[in-house]
């Protein structure tokens, strides 16, 4: 009896594209329904996730029952973590920060038994043997296993061409995020020269006959890296996933409850001038639209400010949502407009 089939490193033989998404929330009831999502493979991620080799062993565990592939990425490449992974029954890794082709070569042999790696002969203990139920598994694991490396920035560019050169090497990942940082774009990944870098590199990698992959949430970068031949893509995140429902689901209950209100006012024969500073001075941080009569200030945070004058009062009314901290809002608005004194101690007075 042979080693598992790997599905996945067929798939990319094949030049099947296979879409994948990130597992960051390291549970293995979220995995479960990750898994019954549809995808042709999920991520269980170490590096920037709370993973360990117990909580991925239990995410692998849950998967094995779906048709969605597994894939690892350890926290970093090193041969220990590596002969952990692959016995826990990993068959597919992830490796970040690939820099060199000597690091890649490196990285094979970690995946390799001997005589051509250096791979820990523990099968014996091992889930990825079934725990000896596969008596051929030294001979045939091999063949199975499937190594991406994953270059992410500027040193790991200059070296792709080597990279690509490792036999063993089963793809090349493009991190966007960590190349855009390194690129002096940080935090931008949609950045045009970071995206001109990666789909030149996806076309390196291509062209060399090895799958290339990426991570993107941009429908459009998703779009051109399959048009340029990617062949493993993963577009979302679990994390951002449940993060955005659940912030959107907060903000659509709270929508459900009234604002808070107050009004306050004062005596002035300035009240137009204070209107159209305050509306001035606002304009940059919110929305603003006023004329010499009224005026009114809207921020994203949910607070705002309406305002009208006469030839001596200046009417206010003050608004947040309904979590808001109206009294806090009360007083900067207070503030504000005092700073403003044309010559007079302002004085507002805001109804009980």
């Amino acid at each position: 009896m042979p080693a598992p089939h790997n599905p996945f490193k067929a798939a990319m033989k094949a030049g099947k594209p296979q879409m994948g998404c990130w597992l960051g929330l390291a549970d293995p009831y979220v995995a479960q329904i990750s898994a019954g999502a549809g995808f042709d493979w999920l991520l269980i991620d170490a590096e920037h996730a709370p993973n360990d080799l117990r909580s991925i062993t239990a995410q692998m565990q849950v998967l094995a029952g779906f048709d969605s592939h597994a894939i690892v990425r350890p926290t970093i490449g090193e041969t220990w973590m590596i002969k952990q992974y692959l016995d826990a029954g990993a068959q597919t890794l992830l490796i970040p920060m690939v820099e060199s082709a000597e690091q890649a070569r490196e990285l094979v042999r970690a995946v390799t038994y001997p005589p051509h790696g250096i791979r820990g002969v523990g099968s014996a203990l091992a889930r990825a043997s079934n725990f000896s139920a596969i008596p051929d598994y030294l001979q045939t694991a091999d063949a199975e296993i499937c190594l991406l490396v994953q270059v992410e920035n500027r040193a790991g560019m200059a070296a792709l061409d080597e990279i690509l050169q490792v036999e063993g090497v089963d793809g090349v990942f493009i991190g966007p995020a960590d190349l855009a940082a390194d690129m002096g774009y940080i935090g931008n990944a949609g950045a045009p020269e970071v995206e001109a870098a990666v789909l030149e590199a996806m076309g390196k990698i291509v062209a060399s006959g090895k799958a290339g992959g990426i991570l993107t949430l941009d429908p459009k970068m998703q779009r051109a890296c399959l048009d340029a031949g990617a062949t493993f893509v993963a577009t979302n995140i679990d994390v951002t996933l449940f993060a955005a429902a659940m912030r959107n689901t907060a903000k659509a209950a709270l929508a459900l409850l009234p604002d808070q209100n107050a009004t306050g006012g004062a005596q002035t024969e300035s009240a137009s001038r204070y209107l159209q500073q305050l509306c001035k001075h606002w304009s940059h941080k919110g929305t603003a639209e006023f004329d010499a009569d009224k005026g009114s200030v809207r921020f994203a945070s949910g607070n705002r400010v309406e305002m009208s004058a006469s030839a001596d009062q200046l009417k206010i009314t003050a608004t947040t949502g309904p979590r808001g901290d109206l009294e806090k809002w009360k007083q900067v608005i207070t503030d504000h407009l005092v700073r403003f004194a044309f010559r007079e101690e302002l004085v507002i007075e805001w109804a009980e």
